[in-house]
């Protein structure tokens, strides 16, 4: 009976080894002929574990597995591939519940002191935890938190007159998300292109990989840089406040013409020009 065991168990194996060998019969191993051996010496084979067993079967696939191709002399070595992005851009994707908004304003303000109303305008917007974007004789540019963006429009608001207001909300929503689908698929492409890279045998054939890899890494930096920008623009809404002098009122400036000639030899000119 155990002879009997052990020449199915046998059998069985080597179908297998056969199987993952691409359907022609392997020559003979040294796991092979353990096999065979303890159809031979039934005493033997309980000495011989499934564990010794999975272990040699292990030990024949590797022996048959095929070598990779060698790489040609000179072909610089495939770069590694980024996933960190690919994930990156898929989960921030995936966690998008609203609209991704970008909020402009455009103010017109007349004031008597411009470098002073520009210098509280930048003031406000480092206060609000946004920065200084541009700043030039009549105008300045601030950037500030999406989130205080009503706030910051409100307290410029109070610096003088208003004369012009433009506030606009773009939304880049289905732009973001349409990136986001090309990057995933670039990616896709450029580890398809690295794994035929490694496995090029002629030298044509790696300029002509090599060429395509690099045109399909530009356009994953082209579609990240687009990226980055919209999440900054909209993460920091852009506020740009322009300012207009108003005249300055004279008093006392208009001449006094009294009704008669004699009055003027009283002094009431002098009196009337104080």
């Amino acid at each position: 009976m155990r002879s009997t065991t052990a020449v199915a168990t046998g059998v069985a194996l080597l179908a297998l080894l056969s199987a993952c060998g691409g359907g022609a019969m392997a020559p003979a191993s040294p796991a092979s002929e353990a096999i065979v051996t303890m159809t031979e010496a039934p005493g033997e084979a309980e000495k011989y574990s499934s564990r010794d067993e999975d272990k040699k079967v292990d030990e024949r696939l590797a022996d048959n597995r095929p070598a990779p191709a060698p790489r040609p002399q000179g072909a610089p070595p495939p770069p590694p591939a980024d996933r960190s992005a690919r994930r990156d851009a898929g989960s921030e994707v995936a966690v998008m519940r609203g609209p991704m908004l970008i909020y402009t304003a455009q103010i017109t303000m007349a004031v008597f002191e411009v470098n002073a109303s520009l210098a509280k305008v930048e003031t406000l917007g480092r206060e609000l935890g946004g920065f200084l974007a541009k700043r030039d004789d009549r105008s300045v540019t601030i950037r500030v938190p999406a989130e205080r963006f009503d706030e910051a429009v409100k307290r410029i608001e109070e610096v003088g007159d208003m004369r012009s207001r433009h506030v606009a909300a773009q939304d880049v929503t289905e732009e973001f998300r349409d990136l986001a689908i090309r990057l995933k698929s670039a990616h896709a492409v450029q580890q398809r292109l690295t794994e035929l890279l490694a496995r090029a045998v002629k030298v044509e054939e790696s300029i002509a990989i090599e060429r395509e890899l690099d045109r399909v890494t530009g356009e994953i930096e082209r579609v990240e840089g687009r990226m980055k920008f919209l999440r900054d623009r909209a993460a920091f809404s852009t506020i740009t406040v322009t300012f207009d002098a108003k005249p300055k009122e004279q008093v006392g400036g208009a001449q006094v013409r009294l009704p008669v000639r004699w009055l003027y030899d009283l002094g009431l000119r002098r009196l009337l020009s104080l």
